[in-house]
């Protein structure tokens, strides 16, 4: 399978990861990506849609609106008669294909070949150093958006080990972190003669023209002040990238394959999904007052934000033992207390008061981000979450970060119907969040996180979805 296919002004490169239009790079998520990678592999017949979800999400059960989703995404980028659907069957990769290495020859003049503008090609292995949880998990997102592999690490002695033990393109670089700081880390570096040739970008929300001098004699390649700016960040990256190719050549190691070849690695399949029907917690969570957002932002800023939100979302239900099986609407719906791989399932009080953390973690995280947000002039907003508990039947558990399939019950229900309550009440917590949880959860979290009934007096504009209902005091969990 050669790695390159051109179809009029596109072209794919699989080995990098990336589609260019007209010879330069379009954005596409990692996993629209993926699609679109099996569909061109299998381009000579159609392919159905269990075997695109699996070869795309290999060793996850995933539902059919995400495939859905990254169909959408591909056909907004490529046109819509690029990708065909074969009512019953699957799909179809259409358009005549030539593969580079046959049909350069044959180019008009007018084009460009394709290896013109290497420095726009350029994907790589990234490793990012940074201790602030939120500016992590933001800065890998937009990495990832731009088709780039990202590991992250909390610490400066962390990134010294991860360096040491894989092979990585480009270092991104926090000053200001515990166990080793930046500068320490860059000292080190350059005493190792196998990590001194690692490029680095160093981030830090300071700008004084004597840091930076100092990390540019350290060997740094580059600097971004923080709040990172994604156009900066996008360029930054590919020159750093670029630089490091170059090394590369000069050294003639062809690393570059080996990189190709570990990114395509892929886990062997799991079993396929078993329905269970089991008692189980239900978190669901959206941003309060999103319909003034929608009225106020483009749909580029909207759609960008709520992105923004829900990475860190997600982050706090895999940190709590939960799976995110839900993401419509501006709603991210998790589940907690299903068994997950060969791990025995927790206990209901276990799973209730898993999901009553994950929710206290999302707020804490959301006002960290809103705190950035406001110091650049953006809008915020505060979270609302239901959080139900009962019998519901769900496909078996995977993974923290990944769908686990089908769910439905009374406690998704109740769950979505909490979450939608809690969006419209008045603001009177820390904040302004709203965590509201049925009498089942509220029974696991007596003494461990304190909850204040609520009453149909207290919001008498409201019918709350059940009469036991309670609301999380912000700040007193034990």
């Amino acid at each position: 399978m050669p790695d390159q296919h051109d179809f009029g002004h596109f072209s794919v490169r699989l080995q990098q990861r990336q589609v260019l239009i007209n010879g330069e790079p379009a954005a596409l998520g990692s996993r629209a990506f993926e699609v679109l990678r099996v569909l061109l592999e299998r381009r000579e017949r159609v392919v159905p849609k269990d075997e695109l979800m699996q070869l795309a999400w290999p060793g996850v059960v995933v539902e059919e609106n995400n495939l859905t989703v990254q169909m959408t995404a591909l056909r907004k980028l490529l046109g819509a008669s690029t990708i065909t659907t074969v009512p019953g069957r699957g799909y179809q990769f259409t358009p005549a294909v030539a593969d580079s290495r046959s049909t350069h020859a044959e180019a008009d003049t007018d084009t460009a070949p394709p290896l013109a503008r290497p420095h726009l090609a350029t994907r790589g292995r990234l490793l990012v150093a940074e201790d602030n949880r939120v500016n992590r998990l933001l800065l890998v997102r937009s990495l990832e958006l731009l088709g780039h592999q990202v590991v992250a690490v909390d610490d400066g002695r962390k990134a010294l080990e991860a360096l040491r033990a894989q092979r990585f393109d480009l270092l991104l670089l926090d000053l200001g972190m515990p166990q080793m700081d930046g500068f320490e880390v860059l000292e080190a570096m350059a005493r190792d003669p196998e990590l001194r040739d690692v490029s680095v970008v160093v981030t830090s929300s300071v700008e004084a023209v004597d840091r930076i001098a100092r990390c540019i004699e350290l060997g740094a390649d580059d600097y971004l002040h923080k709040p990172v700016d994604p156009v900066l960040l996008r360029a930054r990256v590919a020159s750093s990238l670029e630089k490091a190719r170059l090394r590369e050549q000069q050294r003639e190691l062809v690393q570059r394959l080996t990189v190709a070849a570990a990114g395509h690695t892929r886990a062997t399949d799991m079993p396929a999904s078993q329905a269970e029907r089991a008692e189980a917690t239900v978190l669901a969570v959206k941003l309060r007052h999103a319909a003034n957002a929608n009225q106020l932002l483009s749909a580029a800023d909207l759609v960008g934000w709520l992105d923004e939100c829900h990475t860190l979302w997600r982050d706090a239900v895999a940190n709590h033992g939960g799976v995110v099986f839900g993401d419509c609407g501006g709603t991210l719906l998790a589940i907690f207390g299903l068994a997950s791989g060969s791990s025995t399932a927790p206990t209901k009080a276990q799973a209730r008061l898993s999901a009553t953390r994950a929710a206290l973690d999302m707020a804490e995280m959301q006002d960290l981000f809103n705190a950035e947000r406001l110091a650049t002039g953006k809008a915020v907003a505060a979270l609302a979450s239901g959080i139900a508990s009962g019998t519901l039947t769900a496909g078996s558990a995977r993974s923290g970060l990944q769908s686990s399939g089908v769910c439905v019950g009374e406690p998704v229900d109740a769950a979505l119907a909490l979450a939608w309550q809690a969006t419209v009440a008045p603001t009177d917590t820390e904040g302004g969040h709203q965590l509201w949880i049925d009498a089942a959860t509220q029974s696991a979290l007596i003494g461990r996180v304190a909850t204040e009934k609520l009453t149909p007096t207290k919001f008498s504009s409201m019918n709350l979805h059940r009469a036991a209902v309670f609301a999380i005091k912000l700040g007193f969990e034990n």
